[in-house]
């Protein structure tokens, strides 16, 4: 969802290593520190090493293809599971959704450079609009574990061209999203 959610959006789209692959932060032990702040603050902050951890390549390889020799940080437990390979075989994996979130950016004009009015804005639900040109797109979000009910005002008037989740009519599932087009 949140990947959704940062296609949507005003301004770049940053995708910071090992998000198209949905890793993990890893919890980096004292001792395999190497990032200065974190050393100086230690236990106080949390360390960015966590989120420098080699990219997964290959699950079945040594370091999971990362290096032939032992990379300075740890590999997190659940990153070979998540390596590239097995991902690319997998077309609803966390980076093929990624490309497709990314050629969905690419391919709307309102996503790229429109101007966005928030709509509805509470804990749970997040609705926008993205309007370019003769396109407007309608974004909603669920930022909960629950279903919530939620639909535009004439669902006729719009089709879905992008989601994370089971929609079904009227519900946006826990930690779902949509965007719609206006037809």
């Amino acid at each position: 969802m949140a990947m959704l959610l940062f296609v949507c959006l005003r301004g770049n789209v940053i995708v910071w290593q090992g998000e198209e692959l949905g890793l993990t932060q890893v919890d980096i032990p004292y001792d395999r520190l190497q990032d200065p702040e974190a050393i100086a603050n230690w236990p106080l902050t949390l360390s960015r090493d966590g989120a420098r951890t080699p990219m997964p390549w290959q699950a079945d390889a040594p370091h999971a293809g990362f290096s032939r020799s032992e990379p300075w940080l740890p590999l997190g437990r659940d990153h070979a599971a998540l390596a590239i390979d097995r991902q690319e075989a997998d077309p609803g994996s966390m980076l093929h959704f990624t490309r497709r979130m990314i050629a969905l950016r690419q391919s709307q004009p309102a996503l790229r450079t429109g101007a966005m009015r928030v709509l509805a804005a509470t804990d749970a639900l997040l609705v926008f609009s993205r309007e370019a040109e003769d396109s407007t797109l309608l974004c909603a979000f669920n930022f909960t574990p629950q279903p919530i009910a939620w639909q535009p005002d004439t669902p006729a008037a719009w089709r879905e061209i992008a989601r994370h989740g089971a929609l079904s009519p009227g519900i946006l599932p826990g930690f779902g999203g949509v965007v719609l087009e206006k037809l």
